[in-house]
């Protein structure tokens, strides 16, 4: 189906299409894992991680630990990556055999020495002393790539927005390119107003659109938003309405703007009311399908 074509459909025959032509991923291969992130987190302690092997095997590791960490006390601040945490401020709930509950805090980030003991009492209920003593039998420095590898699963739904961003920069600047456009990712009205004179209505300040694109010789902008749904939940009545109230926004400009929504993801399956909603005020929802069959290349050139 052309453009054209698509956005003369009613609201109710536009989702249909739309539906109809969701994508069943947007999981490129560097969705998995982040390497580079994952390298730079590990390398942040590898000196500390690599005096760390010292410890491994030892049978008094307590007091070998202890003795350690009193000679050494910043070797401590590699511990929250060996128990695979971001936190480097630990607040600690603790209960005695009587069920009686304390708390506490540790600062692995700022290593108080006053407390070396208790920063080793940590490590063994937590259990990572046991892990060293029976179970590492390699690099410390390997073992904390793999769990940086974990933690960084943790980004896979960021980086399912990330991508669909990727995807559109890529696409609007191919475009730009060959009809003479301009763009800016991450626009704000401010930026806009002074680069291209054109005023945008927002609904809060630090309101900043994933693509904004301008041509000078129509003095029209598109706004471009973008986003990747690959299951349900509540939060999309939610998008959609969010989004539905930006195109109004936008749409109240003085000056010639247009605003569009490229999202895709099955998630979209579960949520027909209110993205119909939505359909009703954006003519111009589109999807991956879509850009790749040139919907928002025959839309600039129009």
């Amino acid at each position: 189906m052309e453009l054209s074509k698509y956005i003369s459909l009613s609201a109710d025959e536009r989702l249909n299409f739309f539906l109809s032509t969701l994508s069943i991923t947007n999981r490129t291969p560097e969705y998995y894992v982040n390497w580079e992130k994952v390298e730079r987190e590990t390398k942040k302690f590898e000196l500390e991680l690599n005096t760390l092997n010292y410890l491994i095997g030892k049978m008094d590791i307590y007091h070998e630990a202890l003795k350690l960490f009193e000679k050494q006390p910043d070797l401590l601040k590699a511990i929250p990556s060996l128990i695979a945490s971001r936190d480097k401020i630990l607040d600690i709930l603790t209960i005695d055999e009587n069920d009686n509950m304390s708390f506490e805090q540790l600062n692995f980030s700022t290593i108080d020495t006053t407390r070396i003991v208790d920063y080793v009492d940590f490590s063994e209920q937590a259990g990572l002393l046991d892990f060293l003593q029976n179970k590492a039998n390699r690099s410390l420095v390997d073992y904390v790539y793999g769990v940086e590898a974990g933690l960084d699963s943790n980004a896979r739904k960021n980086r399912s927005g990330s991508t669909m961003e990727g995807i559109l920069e890529r696409h609007v600047a191919k475009i730009c390119q060959e009809c003479n456009l301009e763009f800016k990712p991450q626009a704000t009205a401010p930026y806009i107003l002074d680069t291209w004179g054109i005023t945008v209505p927002v609904d809060k300040s630090e309101r900043r659109f994933d693509i904004a694109v301008y041509s000078k010789e129509n003095n029209k902008l598109w706004l471009i938003e973008t986003n990747y749904y690959g299951g349900g939940g509540s939060k999309l009545k939610a998008v959609a309405g969010e989004f539905t109230e930006l195109s109004q926004f936008v749409r109240s400009s003085d000056d010639n703007v247009e605003f569009i929504w490229v999202t895709d993801g099955q998630g979209w399956k579960t949520a027909h009311l209110p993205l119909l909603e939505a359909f009703g005020h954006i003519n111009k929802v589109f999807n991956l399908d879509m850009l790749r069959k040139d919907y928002l290349y025959q839309l600039f050139i129009e």
